[in-house]
């Protein structure tokens, strides 16, 4: 992974997350900000937590300006095709690998609608650069080998809820998220 000119420690990205208001910051820069971050690999693992039945979400901070998760995948583990109703996003691959596929509206769609077709598809290792999906962008992520995998994820404001979406309906449904660890901080 390419290291950022000036890294920054989790102190510092608070801080340069709440001088100006969320709405106001676009992809880019929120995507060169979590770049620069670096997270001791102790609280990545202090977090590391797999479920068996889905994906785990595990709270690492929340502020009113963004939240930071790690994200624990087993083989075969996948999201739904879901986009972030408004939140910025970005993503490192810290263990594993991360198949991550891109959808948009068929032609015809309803805005904020389905159905959705596929546009792309790759897989991120621990040494590539970030990966993010900007307001509104529809995709899922799955853990397609064999391997666990622990990703670390940013969003901006803090997710609360997706927007969920069907490659054969137009119906898009909403819905709620829990961080798994909760109970456990």
């Amino acid at each position: 992974m390419d290291v950022p000119a000036h890294e920054s420690s989790l102190e510092d990205f608070v801080l340069a997350m709440g001088r100006a208001p969320v709405r106001e910051l676009t992809h880019d820069r929120f995507l060169d900000l979590v770049g620069r971050l670096t997270l001791p690999d102790e609280l990545i693992e202090s977090r590391v937590r797999f479920l068996d039945d889905e994906y785990a979400r595990n709270l690492v901070l929340r502020t009113p300006h963004f939240e930071l998760l790690v994200l624990c995948w087993r083989p075969g583990q996948a999201s739904t095709i879901h986009d972030h109703a408004g939140s910025l996003n970005a993503i490192r691959v810290h263990s594993g690998e991360l198949t991550s596929q891109v959808f948009r509206p068929v032609a015809g769609a309803a805005p904020g609608a389905g159905p959705v077709e596929l546009v792309s598809a790759d897989r991120i290792h621990p040494a590539e650069p970030l990966l993010g999906v900007d307001r509104g962008g529809i995709h899922q992520l799955a853990n397609a080998s064999a391997k666990p995998l622990v990703t670390v994820h940013v969003y901006a404001p803090p997710l609360l809820e997706l927007n969920v979406y069907d490659t054969e309906s137009a119906a898009v449904a909403k819905r709620q998220l829990r961080h798994s660890l909760a109970e456990d901080l």
